[in-house]
């Protein structure tokens, strides 16, 4: 077994996080020692539920700022002597590979989206690379000018909740809520410039105008949140929209949601999209990025082209007025994570990649 030290910035509602804990916890549960070095966040407390190890320190993803606090990096992480180093984010490749250096471990780096220029890297041999999807994987050579070679494409897992078949088999909202509940429309993501909310309020706009009863739910952090919950208002969207801090387990998000939506203008492999259909809801996606290679339209889903508002409102009133069809699509989603992106495959991967990088590293033969 290793010692493996995950390397990551502020644990907030983000995809690569949620990767980070999940993660972590597999690893675990295989009788790694794992260890987070991070300056925690809103899902620390998923890490303290495993009782994971955490080590605090100013972890940021801004390449000047990590490098200055580089020191109090290994000095932090000496007495855990981790083995293997794996840097969960691209913005932390530099500091990641100097810390794993300085701890004389192999390094690992995770790439979640698509680069747009070269990484800024220590001097010496690539880290070994998983890319979560193959057009991640292409952004990384080619804009990247990253060896192909080095890079493995490991898609995201996440755990499927068999019980969402259950609950799904009552109500005619198509989750196993009382029927004459008003249905909820959500979506979870970062609260950032890029990520669609925008327009998931624009839609919720024109839905609403459309005459349908329906709540809409927004789950999220970040530094647009101020302007969105401006537009709320602007839109006179106040009493149909409610803005909610995310908690602690992924799946108590998606259960209020008869419907999840992601608008987002890009995605790596849009890891809340595979939490939402892995509790067999219906999802409304934008197909762009990784999102296409599991998500089909019509099959287990339904995708709408990037920023068209009018469609996106057009397929959520679709899916209102069909709880059957949500219903199918739903379980046909939890079927094909569960026969495609399950958790476990994927940590076992990623563990090869370690052993393949701690080869390389003789120092980091430290095996206990």
């Amino acid at each position: 077994m290793r010692r493996i030290l995950l390397l990551s910035a502020p644990l907030t509602l983000r995809g690569t996080s949620l990767y980070t804990v999940s993660l972590a916890r597999e690893l675990k549960l295989l009788g790694h020692k794992v260890a987070v070095l991070s300056p925690g966040g809103t899902l620390e407390g998923l890490l303290a539920e495993q009782d994971i190890e955490q080590l605090r320190a100013p972890v940021r993803g801004n390449v000047l700022g990590d490098l200055l606090y580089l020191n109090v990096f290994v000095d932090v992480a000496r007495d855990f002597d981790p083995e293997v180093v794996h840097v969960q984010s691209h913005s932390l490749a530099l500091v990641g590979m100097l810390l794993a250096r300085a701890l004389d471990a192999a390094p690992v780096m995770s790439v979640h989206s698509s680069v747009r220029a070269p990484l800024n890297l220590a001097s010496g041999p690539e880290p070994c690379a998983i890319a979560v999807s193959e057009d991640v994987r292409q952004a990384l050579v080619t804009a990247g000018r990253y060896p192909r070679d080095r890079i493995e494409v490991i898609p995201n897992g996440v755990s499927a909740n068999l019980s969402a078949l259950e609950l799904d088999q009552g109500g005619e909202n198509g989750n196993g809520r009382d029927p004459d509940e008003v249905p909820v429309v959500g979506t979870v993501s970062r609260l950032a410039r890029g990520r669609g909310v925008e327009h998931f309020l624009e839609a919720a706009r024109a839905v609403v105008d459309s005459g349908a009863d329906v709540q809409f739910l927004v789950i999220g952090e970040g530094p647009a949140e101020r302007s969105l919950r401006a537009r709320v208002r602007a839109l006179d969207l106040t009493a149909h929209v409610t803005f909610a801090l995310p908690r602690a387990r992924i799946g108590d998000l998606m259960r209020p949601m008869d419907l999840f939506v992601s608008a987002g203008e890009s995605e790596g492999h849009g890891m809340f999209i595979l939490c939402a259909m892995a509790e067999a809801r219906a999802v409304i996606c934008t197909g762009v990025g990784g999102v296409l290679s599991f998500v089909r339209d019509g099959e287990n889903g339904l995708l709408v082209p990037r920023g068209d508002v009018p469609a996106l409102a057009q397929r959520i009133l679709g899916l209102l007025g069909a709880p059957e069809e949500r219903r199918r699509l739903g379980r046909q989603a939890l079927h094909d994570v569960r026969e495609g992106f399950a958790l476990h495959p994927m940590v076992e991967r990623t563990v090869e990649v370690y052993e393949r990088a701690a080869a390389e590293t003789p120092a980091a033969t430290r095996e206990g």
